[in-house]
C-alpha cells in the first residue's frame, strides 16, 4: 500500500467514519441482507447521498464489500461490527472514535509536557471521569470486553487448567476474561475485582443475563486493588491493567497481588502454590510505539510501554518470579509467576 501525508492526514476521517458505521449498526442490518444504500439509509434514518459516500470509502477499505450494482454486503472485518458477532469490535471501535478519539486531539500538550492529555482536558483521570458519566461508563465496559473475548479464548486454550479451581482477575472489568476460562473450563469459579461502580454494572449485568452457567461461578468483588487484593484463588490473572499505570503503581500492584499469594500459600497445609499470569501486550517491534503514545496520552501521567525486560524487571522489583512465559495468538505475553523465595 502506497503511503502519502495527504493519506495519512486523512486516517482520522477514516476513523470516524467507521465509527459512524458502529454507531449506526450497518454491520447488523446487512447481516443476511444486502442492501444498496437508499435501503440502507431507510432502514437507518440516514441521508442517502451521504451514506453511499460512507460506504464507497469504508468499502474501499474492505470493511463493506459492493458489487457492480451498487449492493453493499457484510465482510468479514464488517461482521466484527456486529453485535452478535462472538468477537464483536463494535463497542471498542465506538470508544476508540470517539472518547479515545477526542482526548488525541490534545496530543501536542503531552508532546510539550508529558502529561497526560485526558487529565488536561477533562481535569482527572479517566477512571474517576468515567464514575461520573454512567452512559460513557457502559461503553467503555462493552469496548474492553471487545477486546478481552479474544484473549479469554487464546488463554483458555493455552494455559494448564487442570490443576486450577478458583481464578480472581485483577481489575476484571465486566468480567469478560473469566466468563471465557470459566464457558471454556466448567469446573472452575471465577472471581472480578475491579471498583465498585464497575462491579455493580457487571452483577447487575450477569444476574439479567441468560448465562445460568455462569451465575453461581462467577462473582464480582468491590474493591481497590492498589490497597488490597484477597487471598484464596489458586490462579490470580492481570490482563492489561499495567500499561494504563506508571511505574511506581504498577510495581504496587503486582505487591498486592503477591502479598494475597502469600496469603493463600500460607493457609495451605500443603502443595500447590498460588499462580499469577501478568498478560500484556509488550514492545516488540516499532508500530508498537503507537500503543505506547496512546498510554501516555490517554492514560495517567508517567504511563510508559514495556518491553520483556522492563515487564520482568517490575515483576522481580514486585517480589515475585518468573517461573515460565506464554506467546498468546493474540499478541499478548503471559509471565506466570509465583511469590519469590
Amino acid at each position: 500500500m502506497e503511503v502519502s501525508l495527504m493519506g495519512l492526514a486523512g486516517m482520522g476521517w477514516i476513523a470516524k467514519s467507521l465509527t459512524a458505521a458502529a454507531e449506526l449498526g450497518l454491520a447488523d442490518h446487512l447481516d443476511g441482507t444486502p442492501m444498496t444504500a437508499e435501503e440502507l439509509a431507510k432502514q437507518t434514518g440516514t441521508h442517502p447521498e451521504t451514506l453511499e459516500a460512507l460506504l464507497r470509502i469504508l468499502s474501499a477499505l474492505g470493511v463493506f464489500r459492493r458489487d457492480d450494482a451498487g449492493v453493499y454486503r457484510n465482510s468479514a472485518l464488517s461482521d466484527q461490527l456486529r453485535d452478535d458477532h462472538p468477537q464483536s469490535m463494535r463497542h471498542y471501535v465506538m470508544l476508540s472514535g470517539g472518547l479515545y478519539a477526542d482526548t488525541f486531539t490534545a496530543v501536542t500538550h503531552t508532546l510539550r509536557t508529558g502529561e497526560s492529555a485526558f487529565r488536561h482536558l477533562h481535569g482527572t483521570r479517566i477512571y474517576e471521569y468515567l464514575e461520573q458519566r454512567p452512559a460513557e461508563a457502559d461503553l467503555y465496559d462493552k469496548a474492553m470486553a471487545d477486546l478481552a473475548r479474544p484473549v479469554a479464548a487464546a488463554l483458555a486454550g493455552t494455559y494448564d487448567f487442570g490443576a486450577v479451581r478458583s481464578v480472581l482477575d485483577v481489575g476484571g472489568n465486566s468480567g469478560e476474561l473469566l466468563k471465557g476460562l470459566l464457558t471454556a473450563h466448567p469446573h472452575l469459579t471465577g472471581t472480578c475485582l475491579d471498583r465498585p461502580d464497575v462491579c455493580a454494572r457487571a452483577t447487575a449485568e450477569l444476574a439479567a443475563s441468560d448465562r445460568e452457567d455462569l451465575k453461581d461461578r462467577l462473582v464480582y468483588r468491590p474493591g481497590d486493588f492498589l490497597q488490597e487484593v484477597p487471598a484464596g484463588s489458586d490462579l490470580y490473572t492481570v490482563k492489561n491493567v499495567l500499561h494504563n499505570w506508571n511505574h511506581e503503581h504498577s510495581v504496587v500492584i503486582l505487591g498486592r497481588i503477591r502479598e494475597a499469594m502469600e496469603r493463600t500459600d500460607g493457609d495451605r497445609s500443603a502443595g500447590g502454590r498460588a499462580r499469577l499470569l501478568v498478560i500484556e501486550p509488550l514492545i516488540e517491534t516499532d508500530l508498537d510505539w503507537m500503543r505506547v503514545l496512546f498510554q501516555m496520552v490517554v492514560c495517567e501521567d508517567g504511563t510508559r510501554g514495556r518491553t520483556d525486560e522492563v515487564q520482568r524487571a517490575q515483576i522481580a522489583e514486585a517480589g515475585l518470579e518468573v517461573l515460565d512465559t506464554l506467546r498468546l495468538s493474540t499478541g499478548h505475553t503471559a509471565h506466570i509467576c509465583a511469590a519469590a523465595h
